[in-house]
């Protein structure tokens, strides 16, 4: 179930570099929203900008006093890169926003009884959508490889460190970690995951690193799921403004705000 509604801000601080960390009181959603399901936030008021824009949740949790089994705040990492999160970056404590979801379909978790090796591979902005994830999944043995044009732009490093001690870093510019890109990184690590059965792996991050990931892969070792960053005009899926083409014969294109954004990476034609 999808609904719109008012939220209070609780926070809303730059946190470094452009990027910033919203933090929103919203029972109904947050007790609700799954790994991989996002928002969209309305920014303004004023007719401009006009459409909301979509922002994967990073933590979906309680405030304290309000008991551990009761999620009633989301936070919300984003990057003040245009005029919709210009303005977001000014909302203060206390103002109200309206916002919509739980919204598209989110990660499948391995089975429980899989209890081996889970790999997450984040680019940019994208290693966000998978922080909910990882702690769905802190009990089992996590591979967590996060990508960065540069060390400013390096995201949620301490908080996978408490889930994880196999954290590797890559930037383009060789400011931290590995000097390349985080599938350049994978490349290297892959030689470690050698058993016969299939390794789940899921992935967030900018386009051109989700076709290189699916260059390198082999979908005889590795499950992938990944989920994909697109511009969206509503949402939910009326407006058919955000389709990426599929191999499903029947629906061979697929709205990333309505089928996904979480889908197989095999299941993916890029041109």
């Amino acid at each position: 179930m999808v609904r719109q509604l008012n939220a209070k801000v609780l926070k809303n601080e730059n946190i470094q570099s452009l990027y910033y960390l919203l933090e929103i009181y919203c029972p109904w959603i947050s007790s609700r929203i799954r790994p991989g399901q996002f928002i969209m936030i309305k920014t303004s008021e004023n007719p401009y900008p006009l459409l909301r824009r979509p922002f994967s949740v990073f933590k979906s949790d309680y405030l304290n006093g309000s008991g551990k089994n009761k999620r009633v705040r989301l936070a919300v990492l984003y990057k003040k890169v245009g005029k919709g999160t210009q303005k977001m970056a000014e909302w203060e404590k206390g103002q109200k926003i309206n916002l919509i979801g739980p919204l598209g379909n989110g990660f499948t978790l391995p089975p429980l009884s899989y209890s081996s090796e889970i790999i997450l591979i984040g680019g940019g902005v994208g290693i966000v959508s998978l922080y909910p994830l990882a702690e769905a999944l802190r009990d089992r043995k996590l591979y967590v490889l996060i990508g960065a044009k540069a060390r400013e732009d390096l995201l949620c490093i301490d908080e996978f460190k408490k889930l994880t001690s196999n954290l590797f870093v890559a930037t383009e510019d060789g400011s931290a970690g590995f000097h390349g890109t985080v599938i350049d990184l994978f490349s290297t690590l892959k030689r470690e995951f050698d058993r016969k059965d299939p390794y789940y792996l899921y992935s967030c991050g900018p386009t051109e690193m989700l076709k290189d990931l699916k260059r390198t892969i082999s979908f005889k070792k590795f499950i992938v799921q990944v989920s994909l960053e697109a511009r969206m005009g509503c949402g939910f899926g009326a407006c058919w403004g955000c389709v990426v083409k599929t191999v499903d014969p029947n629906i061979p294109y697929q709205r990333v705000c309505k089928e996904g954004p979480v889908f197989n990476l095999k299941d993916i034609v890029w041109d």
